[in-house]
C-alpha cells in the first residue's frame, strides 16, 4: 500500500534517519512499543452499540527520550466511521515546547482514503531534558459505530524518533494493533473477586477463566498471574469449553515461585471448525499462604480459528483477599444545635479501623443532601480512631431544620458496610436565613410599588401638561 502524503518536516526527518544506525534501548522485555488501548475495557479490544462512539488511543511504551513520531491507523468502514482525533499529551508532556502535530484524515482536501489517517508530532526545538520518556498517550481518535461485527484497527508504518543534538534516529520498536467487536467477546475469571477474611492457611479457592461472545474457537492460550506469597497454585483442570466438542490437546506450563501458569488448548480433530458463544476454559484450584491480597491477572490471551486467523477478547482480570476490611462512622455530633443563618456549626465526626490493615480513606458530612466538606484520613491503623471536626458555614442556608450525616468512604472488598455512615442524634435548626420563597415575595413587591411609581410619575405629567 503506497502513501504519498508525508508532511515535509517529518519527510526530512525520515530521509536523515536513513542514514543512521538504529537504536533500541533496554532489553528485549522493555523494547518500546506503539499499541492501541480502550480505558474502558482495559484492552485492545472496543466496543459499543450501534450509533455511540468509542475514543481508543494510541499510546508508546518504554520509550526514552521521544522527540517525533508517525503512524497509520486503518479501520472497517463498514463497521466504524471515523469521527475526530487529537493530540495526546505524551510527546509535550513538559510543555516548554510547541509541537507540531500532523493529522491526515478522511474527507481533507488531497487524502483519498476512507478507511485510513496519518498522523505525525514533532517537539520543535526539543532538549534532552523536555524529550519524552515512559509510557503515554500520542493521540486519540474518536469513532461512530455503524454496525455489528469485528473491525481491525491496524496500525502501519510506525516511527519513534529519538533526540539527538544534530539528528533524530528511529527508535526499534513493536506494534500492537486494536480492535472492535460487536458484541464485546471476553475472557473473564470467574468469580471477579473472592473476598472472605475467613480463608487461612491450607484453605482452597477454585476460580474458573469463561469466555464469553467468542466465534469459532479452535485453538487458545492465556497466562496468568499471581502473588505466590499469598496464593499456591495446585490444581488446574480443563474446562469443557472445547473438551465437550471434540479431542483435544491441553497442556500447562507453570511456575509458582513467579506466580506464573500458561495454558494452551486446541482441537486436535478433524473436521472440527470451533465453537462459539460462552463456556469454561479451565477450572484452578489455589492454596491460601497466609492473609493478604492478590491480583489473578489474565494476559497475553489468544484465540484463533481453524484458518489461524485472531479472535479478539477483552480481559477481565480477578482479585482475592482475606484481610479484614472495615471501616466505621462511630460518632457525629453537632455544636450549637440551634444557630442564625451565618453563624459556624462544628461537626465533629469520630471513625475506627475495626479491620486488620491500615486505611486510608475519604469522610464527607452533608447536611440534608448539600455537602459540607470532605476530609482524608491516612494510613489509620486496625483498631484505631481519629477525630475529624467540620466547620459548617450556614451563611447561605435557608431557615429549617437540618440533618448531619457523616459517610466513610467504602474500602475495597469491605463486607459490612452498614456502620460507614452515621448521623448525628440532634438537628441543626438555622434561624432568619435565606427563604427563597420570601424572597420572591419581597421582589414580587418591589417590582409592583416600582410600576405604581412609574405609572403615576406619568399620570402626574400628564395632568400637568393639561
Amino acid at each position: 500500500m503506497k502513501r504519498k502524503t508525508v508532511p515535509l518536516l517529518i519527510f526530512i526527518i525520515l530521509l536523515v534517519s536513513l542514514s543512521l544506525s538504529v537504536s533500541n534501548f533496554g532489553n528485549a522485555q522493555s523494547i518500546p512499543k506503539i499499541f492501541i488501548y480502550d480505558l474502558s475495557t482495559q484492552s485492545n479490544v472496543s466496543s459499543a452499540d450501534i450509533g455511540q462512539t468509542i475514543t481508543v488511543e494510541v499510546e508508546v511504551a518504554n520509550v526514552q527520550n521521544l522527540v517525533a513520531f508517525q503512524f497509520y491507523l486503518t479501520w472497517n468502514t463498514s463497521q466504524l466511521s471515523f469521527v475526530s482525533a487529537a493530540e495526546g499529551p505524551f510527546l509535550n508532556s513538559s510543555g516548554a515546547y510547541t509541537s507540531y502535530f500532523v493529522l491526515k484524515k478522511p474527507g481533507d482536501s488531497g487524502w483519498t482514503r476512507s478507511d485510513t489517517i496519518y498522523s505525525a508530532d514533532t517537539l520543535l526545538a526539543a532538549q534532552l531534558k523536555t524529550s519524552a520518556t515512559g509510557t503515554g498517550v500520542l493521540v486519540e481518535v474518536t469513532f461512530q459505530v455503524l454496525a455489528e461485527g469485528i473491525s481491525k484497527l491496524e496500525l502501519s508504518d510506525t516511527m519513534l524518533l529519538h533526540y539527538d543534538p544534530f539528528t533524530p534516529y528511529a527508535i526499534v520498536h513493536t506494534t500492537d494493533d486494536g480492535y472492535f467487536a460487536l458484541p464485546l467477546p471476553q475472557t473473564m475469571v470467574d468469580p471477579t473477586s473472592i473476598i472472605n477474611s475467613g480463608l487461612v492457611r491450607e484453605d482452597n479457592i477454585n476460580i474458573t477463566i469463561k469466555v464469553v461472545n467468542v466465534q469459532n474457537v479452535y485453538n487458545w492460550t492465556l497466562k496468568l498471574k499471581w502473588d505466590p506469597l499469598i496464593l499456591n497454585v495446585t490444581d488446574f483442570e480443563e474446562g469443557p469449553f472445547l473438551k465437550d466438542a471434540g479431542t483435544t490437546d491441553f497442556q500447562t506450563l507453570f511456575n509458582q515461585a513467579s506466580g506464573f501458569l500458561y495454558i494452551n488448548n486446541t482441537f486436535t480433530g478433524e473436521p472440527l471448525s470451533g465453537v462459539s458463544n460462552n463456556g469454561t476454559l479451565v477450572t484452578i484450584t489455589f492454596t491460601v499462604n497466609g492473609r493478604g491480597t492478590s491480583d489473578l491477572t489474565l494476559y497475553d490471551v489468544k484465540m484463533f480459528k481453524k484458518d489461524g486467523t485472531f479472535i479478539p477478547s477483552a480481559p477481565v482480570n480477578g482479585y482475592f483477599s482475606n484481610i479484614l476490611r472495615d471501616l466505621a462512622v462511630t460518632s457525629v455530633s453537632v455544636t450549637p444545635t440551634s444557630v442564625q443563618a451565618g453563624q459556624v456549626v462544628n461537626v465533629t465526626v469520630v471513625v475506627a479501623n475495626h479491620g486488620v490493615a491500615n486505611e486510608t480513606f475519604s469522610v464527607r458530612v452533608d447536611y440534608d443532601t448539600k455537602s459540607v466538606g470532605t476530609q482524608t484520613v491516612t494510613n489509620l491503623a486496625p483498631a484505631a480512631e481519629q477525630t475529624l471536626v467540620f466547620k459548617w458555614d450556614t451563611k447561605d442556608v435557608s431557615s429549617g431544620s437540618y440533618t448531619i450525616k457523616a459517610t466513610a468512604s467504602t474500602a475495597p472488598g469491605e463486607a459490612n458496610t452498614a456502620d460507614n455512615s452515621k448521623s448525628a442524634s440532634s438537628q441543626v435548626t438555622v434561624s432568619g436565613g435565606s427563604d427563597f420563597s420570601s424572597i420572591l415575595m419581597i421582589a414580587g413587591i418591589v417590582v409592583v410599588i416600582a410600576v405604581v411609581v412609574v405609572v403615576g410619575f406619568f399620570l402626574y405629567r400628564r395632568s400637568r401638561k393639561k
